[in-house]
């Protein structure tokens, strides 16, 4: 496992499955249509996995405060953070101010 350091926050962000109408019927034909790294970069929504020590101190106050911990689903600013694979696992590592909001 990856852990972040400071004010890093670790995301494991979500699949996209379907772009599109055209995506979606080839899949429906029977056909495997990979996702290139642009279309993947721009998911902009995640599952937080792990929080740096020092996350959001810097703004005077804590993860926590802020309803970030593990587990949250966040979203994020686009082409935001560092793409990390870790065996099947495809990891986003970003600064604590790229998390622009919390979905509850």
């Amino acid at each position: 496992m990856i852990k972040p350091i400071l004010h890093r926050i670790l995301v494991i962000p979500d699949r996209v499955e379907e772009l599109d109408d055209v995506v979606r019927s080839a899949r429906a034909a029977g056909l495997e249509v990979k996702l290139d790294k642009r279309e993947q970069a721009a998911v902009e929504v995640g599952t937080v996995v792990l929080i740096g020590s020092t996350c959001y101190r810097e703004f005077g106050t804590t993860a926590e405060e802020q309803g970030v911990k593990i587990g949250s689903r966040v979203s994020y600013a686009k082409y935001s953070g560092k793409g990390i694979k870790d065996g099947d696992i495809s990891y986003l590592m970003m600064n604590d101010e790229d998390v622009i909001g919390v979905i509850e």
